[in-house]
């Protein structure tokens, strides 16, 4: 199960004796396939860990950043398997994707025809 950053950096740093159990740039290589996320990602909101200390596959919330503005939470598996690679630049963006997906107006039904003019 998902934990928040700062739980999972404090055990990780207990279970590995070590008080950077990451040093930067230990996933440098396992992130460079995934640029839109290294841009998305910020290390302020993710309490100063940066990106190449995190394994991909690690089960922990980090709050990312879409190239509107938008926050957002998920784990790295999550934003790493989000369908449609080749979307436009906000594409890893929840909020994005729902305004790119326009919600079907609800049907009408057919009008009377209009009362005959005398």
């Amino acid at each position: 199960m998902p934990e928040p950053i700062a739980a999972w950096w404090a055990r990780r740093r207990s279970s590995r004796g070590l008080a950077v159990p990451y040093p930067v740039g230990s996933y440098r290589e396992a992130w460079a396939s995934y640029p839109v996320l290294v841009r998305q990602y910020r290390p302020e909101h993710n309490g100063g860990i940066v990106l190449s200390q995190i394994p991909p596959a690690a089960d922990v919330w980090l709050c990312w950043l879409c190239d509107a503005g938008h926050v957002f939470v998920a784990t790295p598996d999550e934003q790493r398997h989000r369908p449609g690679r080749e979307r436009r630049r906000s594409s890893w963006c929840p909020e994005c994707s729902e305004l790119a997906a326009p919600r079907a107006l609800p049907m009408r039904p057919p009008m009377a025809p209009a009362a005959a003019v005398r």
